[in-house]
């Protein structure tokens, strides 16, 4: 990106403790943007993509439409994601998007800060010398990025996040009108998919502040999912569903005797913003198998969803990614995955072919752990992780399990957290309780 300095702005920054100059003024100029002349009389309505990565590997993304040209500003705030901005005489700066950054009173609160990118499919994500409120978007397909980070830092390439977006509005035509996708379980599991985007599904909520009780009772794994779902969505919790906490047997010192189990419902109880106990996060840990990996049950034999849902648990309730625990984990991954860059379910199941669902999972691992998935320990001969669920990802925005197998529901909804990037629990917040009745009527 470029560096430019104003003296106006460069005085102020000056006095801001903590500040590098070169961030502060980046912040300030709201760097980068698709700069196109607008057209007399142009037709409605335009399209364009808008990217906010919240972390190191964590996006978001929002498709918007507009009739006219519009700044690169007002296009983030069309997306209806939090916007805080503050206005300087030298313009305004962006201080917090979707709840993360500073606020308003104090923009410059950190030394990270909202850099401004746009999407270039040549030169990949590239800076602009203007300041988002004078950016002109008229054009469709403009891709604009926003990034909370350190100067210096860039965006995940936009593919696997483009492929995300292609693959939401597919899973939201599955839903019937009452909300659901043909089961309490499938209904959860959009949950995530759409929560992982931070985008709110009212019907699927509602319909999960009916019957989601009766679902948190079938297992611990199953109240920890739920939780977990709800949590990213910032929604209620059903009157009368049991949490993760009431699994937890202080005799056996675990959720359950079956490590898949015990990960969702360690999963589930930090998403509540709950500690989850120091023995059952020892009993997972245990559950190792000689060759590194977990399995989902005693005799059932490691597989890579138990392994790669395991090490998200472990990190999420505070292992550190340099534990042995950890790095078995990860190599247990890398024995197992495919030269065509994707993960089986196992490496010795049938064929040991790869699946989007299992990639999903382990990629969300390699997230969680600090691993770059386009690194050299992650791709193949066919490619990276990314690279293969291109392959799965049909016309229609939705994915199939393996190659050929046609569109898949449950493969669509696992993908997509992987393709933003996000990891297990998608959010922790303490929930209220659903007003109202519940069904106990289940549908696994």
């Amino acid at each position: 990106m470029y560096s430019f300095r104003f003296s106006n702005c460069a005085a102020w920054l000056r006095g801001r403790a903590g500040i590098p100059i070169v961030a502060g003024v980046m912040t300030i100029l709201l760097l980068s943007a698709f700069h196109f002349t607008a057209p007399a009389g142009a037709i409605a309505p335009l399209q364009a993509s808008v990217v906010v990565q919240v972390d190191d590997q964590a996006q978001l993304i929002r498709e918007i439409a507009f009739t006219e040209a519009i700044s690169g500003l007002k296009a983030l705030e069309v997306t209806g994601l939090d916007v805080v901005t503050q206005s300087f005489s030298f313009g305004d700066a962006v201080c917090s998007i979707a709840g993360v950054g500073c606020p308003a009173e104090d923009c410059f609160c950190s030394t990270n800060y909202w850099s401004y990118w746009y999407w270039d499919d040549v030169a990949g994500w590239q800076g602009y010398p203007v300041g988002a409120g004078n950016s002109v978007i008229s054009q469709t397909g403009a891709i604009e990025g926003w990034r909370w980070g350190e100067f210096g830092d860039t965006l995940r390439p936009v593919t696997a996040t483009l492929q995300a977006a292609a693959a939401l509005p597919w899973l939201a035509a599955r839903q019937t009108i009452t909300g659901d996708l043909g089961s309490v379980g499938a209904t959860v599991e959009s949950v995530l998919a759409f929560g992982a985007n931070q985008q709110q599904n009212p019907s699927a909520h509602a319909y999960l502040a009916a019957t989601g009780a009766g679902y948190a009772r079938i297992s611990a794994s199953a109240a920890g999912k739920l939780a977990v779902a709800l949590s990213a969505a910032d929604a209620c919790l059903p009157s009368g569903a049991p949490t993760p906490s009431t699994y937890f047997s202080p005799t056996l010192g675990a959720y359950s005797t079956q490590s898949g189990v015990n990960t969702w419902a360690i999963l589930g109880t930090v998403a509540l913003s709950e500690t989850a106990p120091a023995a059952a996060i020892d009993y997972l840990a245990a559950q190792i198998q000689p060759d590194g990996g977990w399995e989902w049950a005693p005799g059932w034999g490691s597989d890579t969803n138990a392994t790669a849902l395991t090490i998200q648990a472990l990190i999420a309730a505070g292992e550190s990614i340099t534990s042995t625990a950890v790095i078995s984990g990860l190599a247990y991954l890398d024995a197992t995955q495919n030269s065509d860059g994707g993960f089986p379910y196992a490496a010795d199941s049938s064929g040991a072919l790869s699946d989007a669902n299992s990639t999903a999972y382990a990629i969300q691992a390699l997230f969680a752990a600090g691993e770059d998935p386009y690194a050299p320990r992650w791709t193949g001969s066919g490619g990276s992780p990314f690279d293969y669920l291109t392959t799965m990802q049909l016309a229609d925005g939705s994915f199939a399990w393996q190659l050929g197998a046609g569109a898949n529901q449950l493969a669509t909804q696992q993908v997509i957290p992987a393709l933003l990037g996000q990891t297990y629990p998608l959010d922790r917040r303490t929930l209220a309780s659903c007003p109202g009745i519940y069904l106990p009527l289940v549908q696994n």
